[in-house]
């Protein structure tokens, strides 16, 4: 009897994973999340909790940087994931203090957010933003004269990379 249990459960189970993965085919992961409550239980029911395979499986760039190597970008279902704190601005998101600065001379702090990119009123990615007393990327009201460059960027996008664990997202 136990055993007849077992095996409906099972049975049931993979028909709900199924059906997941179905959806997730034609409407996207995002429909598919906001039906069972987040992507923390889609990734949770239909791929055991492993976040790589869901994103390797629907071809999904978890992090990525610009072309350039100026900007860094998260993929929304990661930022909801990774259970950051809300900032000052809507959908903003907080990753934390960094430094920055030339390796023998004084070092900088930074505040990173993540800000949310929207297009068609959905989310489409989070872009790492910063801001450093006057100085910082990202944000509109920087001017030219404080925009860091691109090394200071890259010493933050490393840290960034480092304290979330991120290099087995990176392609």
């Amino acid at each position: 009897m136990k055993e007849l249990i077992r095996q409906i459960l099972k049975e049931e189970l993979t028909s709900k994973q199924q059906m997941l993965l179905d959806l997730i085919k034609s409407s996207g992961g995002e429909v598919a999340a906001k039906m069972v409550g987040g992507y923390d239980n889609l990734i949770n029911l239909v791929y055991n909790g492993d976040f790589k395979n869901y994103a390797k499986e629907n071809n999904i760039e978890a992090v990525k940087f610009g072309s350039s190597g100026m900007s860094m970008y998260f993929h929304p279902s990661l930022v909801e994931l990774m259970g950051l704190r809300e900032g000052h601005w809507m959908n903003e998101k907080i990753l934390g203090r960094f430094s920055y600065g030339s390796p023998n001379g004084i070092r900088y702090s930074l505040t990173a957010n993540l800000h949310p990119l929207k297009q068609n009123g959905e989310i489409t990615s989070y872009k790492v933003v910063g801001m450093s007393g006057d100085s910082g990327f990202g944000y509109s009201g920087i001017s030219k004269r404080n925009t860091l460059g691109k090394r200071y960027r890259q010493q933050i996008f490393k840290q960034i990379v480092d304290k979330f664990g991120l290099e087995k997202y990176l392609k």
